[in-house]
């Protein structure tokens, strides 16, 4: 028979505290890790420099929204050890290896990403290659949602065109009576 003291209870209260303590910082490492090689996949994918897309100083942390998105693919996994198997390569192998030579789960999935960091919303993988396919439906594959207004604001498309969404801006009050910067300024590539 187990003798219950105020002592026991207390020491396995502060065991299971350690271990949950432990097994939390690992999954988090894990996390960071791999939001790490992601913004890393995305900047081969997207053309945009890695520090564009996750700058040091992101209020915003878009990066993570994109990331729980692409997450919910059964193939995400799957296309981040493609992505650290050739790490050292160029990015334009690796967005070539992505997008042409690890069949079309993860060239869908690799192609969502775009999407994600460019308009700001999730396509699912299975949609586009329904549209990719010889009995299309008609017109362009829907979008199965705008991940966050955030999301909205903060797509790379206004920045290659540099330009704003409507409602919304960074930018100082005239600067459209300016030429606006190169374009490298904006994506950094």
């Amino acid at each position: 028979m187990t003798v219950f003291t105020r002592r026991n209870v207390l020491a396995g209260a502060a065991a299971a505290a350690a271990t949950a303590t432990n097994s939390g910082t690992a999954a988090a490492a894990d996390e960071t890790k791999d939001l790490e090689s992601f913004v890393n996949l995305s900047s081969a994918l997207t053309g945009i420099k890695a520090t564009m897309l996750a700058p040091a100083v992101d209020p915003v942390q878009i990066k993570k929204q994109y990331f729980d998105a692409a997450k919910s693919s059964s193939s995400f996994d799957r296309l981040l050890q493609i992505f650290r198997d050739n790490a050292s390569k160029p990015p334009e192998t690796i967005a070539d290896i992505v997008l042409n030579q690890s069949g079309s789960d993860i060239r869908y999935l690799g192609r969502s990403i775009m999407l994600a960091w460019y308009l700001g919303a999730w396509y699912k993988p299975d949609t586009l290659a329904q549209y990719n396919s010889p009995n299309a439906p008609p017109g362009s594959p829907p979008a199965e949602k705008v991940i966050s207004p955030a999301a909205y604001t903060q797509g790379w498309t206004w920045r290659v065109a540099q330009t704003h969404p409507m409602g919304y801006s960074e930018l100082r009050f005239g600067y459209w009576s300016k030429e606006p910067e190169p374009l490298v300024e904006f994506i950094g590539a």
